[in-house]
């Protein structure tokens, strides 16, 4: 018998950990469910505190794993749409499972849990105005205009 050896590049886990569990991609992909499905590059900045060119190779990695389609809409300064495939939508279950069984094992250790995270996964009570905008440019530490 052949003694076989463990690949880690070949690994279903490995694969999936760096598709969808790098620092932004879960992130970015739960931000296009709150949007509908759709975003642009300047949503995704004001809702996440990305740099642009970290969020820019980030989109780039889920559109070349077949996550999200981009599309740039021929306006007057032209904008690019970000929309989820049906591949990217198949991978929300498992990103909302994820979510789910990190809150409760927070919750179970008495660990603080983010409050934007709770609610956009229905823990706490929505406000669509801070979830659309929590990082906008010129707020002070404890979010005031």
């Amino acid at each position: 018998m052949d003694a076989m050896e463990f690949d880690i590049e070949r690994d279903p886990y490995n694969h999936m950990a760096r598709m969808l569990f790098s620092r932004w991609k879960p992130f970015l992909l739960m931000a296009m469910v709150f949007d509908g499905g759709v975003t642009n590059f300047s949503d995704f900045a004001g809702q996440l505190p990305i740099s642009h060119k970290v969020l820019s190779e980030n989109l780039k990695a889920m559109e070349a794993d077949g996550l999200i389609s981009r599309t740039v809409v021929p306006e007057n300064p032209p904008r690019t749409e970000y929309r989820l495939t049906t591949r990217g939508e198949s991978m929300v279950p498992l990103l909302r499972a994820v979510y789910d069984a990190g809150w409760q094992d927070m919750q179970a250790k008495g660990m603080p849990v983010d409050a934007l995270g709770e609610m956009w996964h229905g823990y706490r009570e929505q406000d669509r105005e801070q979830m659309r905008r929590p990082y906008r440019r010129g707020r002070t530490e404890r979010g005031a205009q």
